[in-house]
């Protein structure tokens, strides 16, 4: 443990001896969470649709098929109530639920106007507000054939009634802040620690380490548990920024918020000092960070929805942990979800910090 502590006052004087990081730890949160999300606009595709059929009669069916007949949907199943079709909404297994009501093609035969309930999931306002629209635009020309079958074109038989859930004014800020705070987790907790290592080898002062009787595990757990520390203060500093400026506030706690970060952020720095391992200078550390940051990014659904990807793309996300991350984060800040709804995402990111920093470890070569 005296080593384990002397190595933490190490990295905090290394730390502070240089210029340039203390800055990028206060000024990237605060950039990046103040103006990416009023910028950043994302489209999609393939939204997944539940329908809850209580009519379940021909003029039903007929809707039913002209929606299954569009591109933009694709079928998540049907349920027999609204509140089963709820529970895969808040599950995640469906973005748009539309019910249709008990005696609608009677209703409709005898002129009579008939209320739709579509509700989408708002967490991404996007996809939501878009999918919504897309699916009441098919509604209402199905309304207008029925119109006209009936000869009444005056009066629409079907009205529809869309419900955004939890984010009901779909302001799509709300689903681009939480994606901001992963960047600075990944920017931070992921290149920090990358650079720390790298750095040492570059002035030499590796060496020193390599010949001491310091173990490679007490080295490598400084470091993680330092630039942890460092990535705990950028994404509270980012999470401020969130709450006063765009309102977002977590429905779910600061418990679920902050073990997902924890986590995220001892995988990420384990996965930086695993890079450093490899690498024998700076410049060739960072692109190797960035390679794989990008992907990190770009395939776990932090910018745009996994369902719009291609199938092959949506199985390899399972191997990577930004995935769960994102999940606990949108889930605890915009479905008010606890631990109980997301063990299965905690349990795979303490699997994949624990995998990664052990790879760490064994990989570092230090001499005895």
């Amino acid at each position: 443990m005296s080593a384990f502590r002397y190595l933490i006052i190490k990295e905090m004087k290394q730390f502070n001896s240089n210029r340039f990081m203390p800055v990028v730890l206060v000024l990237l949160p605060v950039v990046l969470m103040l103006f990416v999300p009023l910028l950043a606009n994302m489209e999609i595709r393939n939204v997944r649709l539940t329908i809850v059929d209580h009519d379940r009669s021909g003029t039903s069916a007929r809707l039913v098929d002209r929606i299954s007949r569009s591109d933009y949907f694709r079928s998540a199943g049907t349920c027999d109530t609204y509140s089963r079709a709820m529970d895969m909404m808040g599950m995640g297994r469906t973005d748009i639920i539309m019910e249709i009501p008990a005696g609608m093609e009677k209703r409709t035969g005898r002129g009579e106007q008939v209320e739709i309930f579509i509700a989408a999931n708002a967490v991404n306002s996007t996809k939501g507000s878009i999918g919504g629209g897309y699916l009441s635009s098919i509604v209402s020309d199905f309304s207008a054939e029925l119109a006209a079958d009936s000869g009444t074109m005056s009066a629409m038989p079907l009205k529809v009634t869309p419900r955004f859930r939890y984010n009901p004014h779909l302001d799509y800020k709300l689903f681009m802040v939480p994606a901001m705070m992963i960047v600075v987790i990944i920017l931070i907790g992921g290149f920090f620690a990358t650079m720390s290592i790298v750095t040492e080898k570059e002035t030499g002062t590796i060496e020193q380490i390599n010949v001491s009787p310091v173990r490679k595990r007490d080295f490598i757990f400084s470091k993680v548990v330092f630039y942890g520390f460092l990535g705990i203060i950028a994404f509270t500093l980012a999470f401020l920024i969130g709450h006063f400026v765009y309102g977002l506030a977590p429905h779910g706690g600061l418990p679920e918020l902050y073990v997902g970060a924890i986590l995220f952020l001892i995988f990420m720095a384990g996965f930086g000092l695993l890079i450093s391992n490899y690498s024998d200078t700076l410049l060739q550390s960072v692109f190797l960070m960035l390679f794989f940051v990008l992907i990190f990014m770009l395939m776990s659904g932090i910018f745009t929805p996994v369902s719009s990807m291609e199938t092959w793309a949506q199985y390899l996300t399972w191997f990577l942990p930004t995935t769960y991350f994102v999940n606990i984060l949108r889930a605890v800040c915009l479905k008010g979800s606890q631990f109980q709804d997301l063990t299965f995402n905690y349990v795979m990111l303490a699997v994949f910090a624990i995998l990664i920093n052990i790879v760490a470890i064994v990989t570092y070569k230090k001499q005895r």
